[in-house]
């Protein structure tokens, strides 16, 4: 008598429906992780902001002003400290961990001929160690890190490059009190960063908690060496047309390009090459909806691209007594 066995298995209708909920739930991970990703990235991003605004505080602290912007002016190499261009970033390094590159560059600064304005052997060109990289001034959205080298000669090379920026105020850079263009009158500016002046809190007389310290910006790769194509925009090294500042001139991730002495225009940071009325915007990766900033009293916040310009302008300037709104 033969007995009759039962075999089991799928068919394949059911193999295919089974494939079908798998990519469906799949497709719904997916960007579930993504996000996740994001919001981990944007995380580290405000970290890093946090983290170099408690180092200019701690400096105030210590040296009663806040930093200063950078040491020169825009475009004028006839002063004595045309080529002394370092920026606020030297002197957070000892606050985040960074003391030995400080005293590389401190060695090199204080030599008599880089304190005499540096136009021999002693400049921003031959500084030791300004390719090393500095995590914590690079967000982990902006693919284009780390930027050290550019399009220039071997010789002239600018350096590290950051994407966090200090608050130079809600104007151009270099137009004076009038709003006319002048080379010189970037030590005007309303900001927390003006060049060749140190702000104390007291200048803060909006308030530090209404008053922007830092934000984001996107880098741009320079053209190959030798080409001289660079973008200066995060240079910190060299901070002579304010690669270091950024301005509340215009909203977060603004299409309006920015305005600079040296820049390469790309759609996702736009850039006309001008010496006259300079200027760059805060840009971030964060999704296009906003860029990471800090306030003077060491909170970070979240600025969306919607912002209210009129809170936005307020929120660039040191001393214009407006009111600001709790709502960015």
């Amino acid at each position: 008598m033969k007995r009759c066995i039962n075999k089991t298995g799928f068919t394949l209708v059911e193999l295919l429906v089974v494939i079908a909920i798998i990519a469906v739930l799949v497709g719904l991970l997916l960007p579930a992780v993504q996000a996740a990703r994001e919001a981990g990235r944007r995380m580290q991003c405000s970290n890093n902001v946090k983290q170099i605004t408690l180092a200019v505080i701690n400096y105030e602290s210590k040296h009663k002003v806040y930093c200063c912007g950078s040491y020169g002016y825009i475009d004028n190499e006839s002063k004595p400290e045309a080529w002394m261009r370092r920026s606020w970033y030297y002197h957070i390094l000892p606050y985040i961990e960074q003391e030995p590159l400080y005293d590389v560059y401190n060695e090199h600064y204080q030599h008599p001929e880089a304190s005499s304005g540096g136009r021999g052997s002693f400049d921003y060109t031959n500084l030791p160690a300004k390719t090393t990289i500095v995590p914590t001034l690079m967000c982990p959205d902006d693919q284009n890190n780390p930027k050290v080298h550019n399009g220039s000669s071997l010789q002239n090379q600018q350096g590290f490059h950051g994407n966090y920026v200090g608050n130079g105020g809600n104007t151009y850079f270099n137009v004076d009190a009038s709003g006319t263009w002048k080379q010189e009158s970037c030590t005007e500016l309303n900001g927390i960063f003006p060049p060749l002046r140190a702000i104390k809190p007291t200048q803060v007389v909006d308030g530090t908690s209404k008053t922007l310290m830092f934000s984001e910006i996107r880098l741009v790769p320079d053209g190959a060496q030798g080409t001289g194509k660079e973008d200066i925009r995060g240079r910190l090294i060299n901070a002579r047309h304010t690669g270091a500042l950024f301005s509340t001139l215009y909203a977060p991730n603004t299409m309006e390009p920015d305005r600079h002495h040296y820049c390469i225009s790309t759609e996702y940071a736009p850039c006309t090459n001008t010496n006259q009325k300079n200027l760059v915007s805060a840009r971030s990766y964060h999704g296009g909806d906003g860029v990471v900033a800090s306030m003077c009293d060491g909170s970070i916040t979240f600025i969306r691209s919607t912002v209210n310009m009129e809170v936005y302008h307020a929120l660039g300037s040191r001393d214009g007594v407006e009111t600001v709104t709790d709502e960015f």
